[in-house]
């Protein structure tokens, strides 16, 4: 297929109820499409994997084809130790899906199906209750307690908040938090935080000489390719730490935390706060051509 054109920058906006369902996708909630006999499991712990993002791509990122315009992630327990459970059999159900791919990065179990456009629109799914596993912290506590405050997104009240200095920032912030939902998101049961999403807002990312390149870890490599790495004197020349503000973004200028993946230009780069991962302070990026995962701090 043609090598993409265009990337694209993926910023989350204040949660929704999935009743309205975001156009573009979202990031944690219940997936679209994936119902309980789909939904993947542990091969480590038993436990059913926790959906972080779904979104539909632009059409130059739809590697399957036109066919699946959408992507859904489900990750591994990152934040809690669950006892293991070695006898897991995940084999039928992975066999069964031809459009799933799993992926298995640093002891963690990733699942990333491709949806066509009536799965998009299906209804949403919920996980399944497994006989003799324990309930996941991401369905019995709030995403406050099983996250952590610091590892969460923040809605545009919050980032207004912490935003704001006068000698009467305390009140005017202790009247913000007043004005908010004593129960925000944050502070629902998991089970109902799961009916809420953080809608994705996709934007054309304008003028990276990046897009359709790939990134390699050495200089004659990014020479043959023509790829620019954004902290090489030319990258600081032509000012690409620009394009480092995202919560993730599809092609381009890549910013791992260490070396750079040998990946191919239809990528995705992701934040942690991108779906509640756990990558040490880091980033993840996905291949959507080769079906790859990897992260770094």
């Amino acid at each position: 297929m043609p090598i993409p054109a265009e990337g694209y920058d993926l910023t989350m906006t204040d949660p929704v109820d999935l009743a309205r369902r975001p156009n573009s996708g979202w990031c944690y909630g219940r997936p679209p499409g994936i119902d309980a006999s789909r939904w993947p499991v542990s091969t480590t712990n038993g436990m059913p994997l926790r959906h972080a993002f779904t979104v539909k791509l632009p059409p130059q990122y739809r590697t399957l084809g036109d066919e699946y315009v959408a992507i859904s992630l489900f990750v591994d327990e990152q934040w809690e130790t669950p006892p293991a459970n070695r006898n897991v059999d995940t084999g039928g159900a992975r066999r069964a899906d031809p459009r799933r791919f799993d992926m298995e990065f640093m002891d963690n179990d990733y699942t990333l199906f491709w949806l066509t456009e009536e799965e998009f629109a299906a209804p949403l799914g919920s996980p399944p209750a497994i006989e003799g596993a324990p309930v996941p912290g991401w369905l019995s506590k709030s995403p406050l307690d099983y996250c952590g405050e610091f590892n969460l997104p923040r809605t545009v009240a919050e980032q207004q908040a912490k935003s704001v200095f006068s000698p009467g920032g305390l009140a005017v912030n202790e009247l913000l938090a007043a004005a908010r939902p004593p129960r925000g998101w944050k502070n629902l049961p998991g089970t109902e935080a799961l009916d809420y999403g953080w809608p994705i807002e996709i934007t054309l990312r304008e003028g990276d000489p990046n897009v359709g390149k790939p990134a390699r870890e050495f200089r004659h490599e990014n020479e043959f390719s023509g790829y620019i790495a954004a902290y090489s004197e030319e990258g600081q020349a032509l000012g690409l730490e620009r394009f480092q503000d995202w919560h993730a973004h599809l092609g381009g200028t890549m910013f791992p935390m260490q070396g750079y993946p040998d990946f191919s230009p239809f990528y995705i780069e992701i934040s942690e706060i991108f779906g509640g991962f756990n990558f040490g302070d880091g980033v993840a990026q996905i291949d959507l051509k080769e079906m790859k995962l990897e992260w770094a701090c």
